[in-house]
């Protein structure tokens, strides 16, 4: 498993090579995404408490290199700082501050005014502050295509695959809708709140130029290497929940925006797992109020 992650990382750096020459020689859009959020302090089934604060960015390099194809490449950084107290997992208090950098490539090809197909590599490393990168490493991709039935609908549909630390492959559905409703409310899988391992849709209302109000359902995933401190010692964290969130979006220019988040986590989890990939100790936990602030900046 080390030789195909080696050979993955080698064939992924070539594409990441290759995308940063076309990027270089052709007229890039610019997007930076920061965002802050706080998760309160919610209820460990079997005792305990748990809360989370969230800091990250998003750096993306778009690029149109041809009428019909274009590229994108992505940095994505997050500090998650986990605390656990109390009692049961609580008092074990599994893991801390967590940070995850991902870099991708995408490809889009369009094949006609209506189709296009994208596709691309990914690398992920994501463990406890202080663990080495090579021991937190995961590569995977994916591959789809996008339809537009309309001029107010498109949807499209793939597949994606991430290497798991301690455990097989992961395969995950890969849904795109972006459908005009009227000229003021849209359902989109492109949300505001997408960063980190999140995915979802969301229903937008625009009532001016200058403002948007979303109601969205997010999934949120992350799994993680543990240091040798703890009582899994070496061994991994895992994370999920489903996101309800309501924001308020301030456009003051083309070029910034600006969004005010609240919501709650549904369905959250957490789990300890063994170096050798057996389940240690998890938990559910209650729903989670949370508050946070999104910003974009295009150059």
């Amino acid at each position: 498993r080390n030789t195909s992650n080696s050979d993955c990382l080698t064939g992924d750096f070539i594409m990441y090579l290759l995308a940063a020459a076309i990027l270089a020689a052709t007229p890039v859009d610019v997007t930076l995404d920061t965002h802050f959020i706080h998760q309160f302090d919610s209820s460990l089934d079997g005792g305990g408490d748990v809360a989370v604060d969230r800091l990250g960015g998003q750096l993306r390099l778009d690029a149109e290199v041809t009428s019909e194809d274009s590229f994108l490449l992505r940095f994505g950084f997050e500090h998650d700082a986990w605390d656990f107290t109390g009692t049961g997992l609580g008092t074990l208090d599994p893991w801390s501050d967590v940070e995850t950098v991902d870099i991708a490539f995408q490809w889009t090809h369009q094949t006609d005014d209506r189709t296009q197909f994208f596709g691309g590599p990914v690398v992920r490393w994501s463990g406890e502050s202080g663990v080495s990168a090579s021991d937190s490493v995961v590569v995977g991709g994916m591959i789809g295509l996008a339809h537009s039935i309309n001029k107010d609908l498109t949807l499209g549909a793939g597949v994606g695959v991430l290497g798991q630390l301690e455990d097989s492959d992961r395969f995950y559905p890969i849904i795109v809708v972006n459908w005009n409703i009227t000229d003021q409310l849209r359902l989109t899988s492109d949300i505001t709140t997408r960063f980190g391992s999140r995915t979802g849709g969301e229903l937008v209302w625009t009532p001016r130029k200058d403002w948007s109000l979303g109601v969205g359902l997010a999934y949120e995933y992350n799994r993680f290497r543990l240091d040798g401190d703890g009582f899994a010692s070496g061994g991994v964290g895992e994370a999920t929940s489903w996101p309800l969130f309501f924001r308020a979006t301030w456009h003051p220019s083309d070029s910034v925006d600006v969004s005010l988040l609240t919501g709650l986590s549904l369905g959250g989890h957490v789990k300890a797992i063994a170096a050798g990939g057996a389940p240690l100790q998890g938990a559910d936990y209650d729903p989670a109020g949370g508050i946070g602030l999104v910003a974009r900046f295009r150059f």
